[in-house]
């Protein structure tokens, strides 16, 4: 089903219908959607730009399943054949949130920032469990656009900030918590459901100990907070305000560097119930890849030249090994 600004076009392009790609991400970057049309006699009128576009999919007999709100960002034909092209980027990424503002922030909570902020553009804000609470002595924004700003403060709380299905989130990009707080259900796959799998081993250091510098203003010198013990030890570049939001920072990327260590790519018959951020159980392949994952990158792609619905799964590691 695809709706273009609140219209049922379905029938009216089906015949045209080449694919359909969706990109659902669980980081900073946009979803985003991809039509491709047979422009035939050119008898279809090009979308404008700004118009919303409303997906879902699924198969004959079965509810389908809503993927998401975009605003068409290109149209462009191309040929031969000719064909054409339709790309939208999540409806709720918008223009505001991108405009360049100067403040600071005092005195505050994330949960009173993320607050402010959704407010400030429509949005309802949504923040994960346990950093909302985080007090935040001084921050300035300084000719920095507000998805700039939250995304520079979520990297140092181990967060990710963007706007999601009317929300505004700020919470771990592998939580397994959807856009509105709630657990996603987990997804179980085994060797029959894939059509082909691939581990990833990332080829990084393991670092025991991470170190941030913050200023005692009183003492005119810098201290460290440290998180993690062991060797080797990794310092980061930034010199925080405060003792609590150095510490902060030190742990987050603790965090992020026990997470970066694998991963897994997966490819299967459509699943339009997998989602970014959706919990991942896998069974009956290698041992080391039967596990707990979590969906950072799904893609949808229902491709008529090739009789297909396809999606794709990057998902990053989490939880501990278990037996297949």
């Amino acid at each position: 089903m695809i709706r273009l600004g609140g219209r049922d076009i379905t029938g009216a392009i089906q015949d045209r219908l080449i694919s359909i790609t969706i990109t659902d991400n669980s980081g900073e970057q946009s979803d985003e959607v991809e039509i491709e049309l047979d422009d035939r006699n050119y008898a279809i009128a090009e979308p404008r730009k700004g118009a919303e576009l409303t997906i879902a999919l699924g198969y004959a007999g079965e509810a389908l399943q809503p993927l998401g709100r975009f605003v068409v960002d290109e149209v462009w034909p191309e040929g031969p054949p000719d064909i054409l092209k339709i790309k939208g980027k999540a409806a709720d990424m918008r223009t505001g949130l991108k405009a360049a503002k100067t403040r600071a922030w005092r005195e505050t909570t994330i949960n009173d920032i993320v607050s402010t902020i959704a407010g400030e553009h429509g949005l309802t804000p949504a923040v994960g469990a346990g950093l909302g609470g985080q007090a935040i002595q001084h921050r300035d924004q300084s000719a920095e656009s507000d998805l700039h700003f939250l995304t520079r403060l979520g990297r140092d709380y181990g967060a990710v900030a963007a706007p999601k299905d009317g929300r505004l989130v700020f919470a771990p990009p592998a939580s397994g918590v959807s856009a509105s707080g709630r657990p996603l259900a987990e997804v179980a796959l085994a060797r029959s459901d894939l059509t082909d799998w691939k581990g990833v081993s990332a080829d990084r250091d393991s670092y025991g100990t991470v170190k941030a510098r913050y200023r005692l203003m009183d003492e005119a010198r810098t201290a460290y907070a440290i998180a993690g013990s062991g060797e080797p030890a990794r310092t980061l570049r930034t010199t925080y305000p405060d003792e609590a939001s150095a510490k902060a920072a030190a742990e987050a990327e603790l965090t992020r560097l026990g997470q970066a260590t694998g991963g897994v790519e997966l490819t299967m018959p459509g699943r339009p119930e997998i989602a970014a951020q959706s919990p991942i159980r896998l069974s009956g392949i290698r041992p080391s890849l039967c596990r707990r994952w979590i969906a950072t990158t799904v893609t949808h792609r229902l491709d008529w030249s090739t009789g297909g619905f396809v999606t794709t799964v990057a998902a990053n590691l989490t939880g501990k090994s278990e037996g297949a």
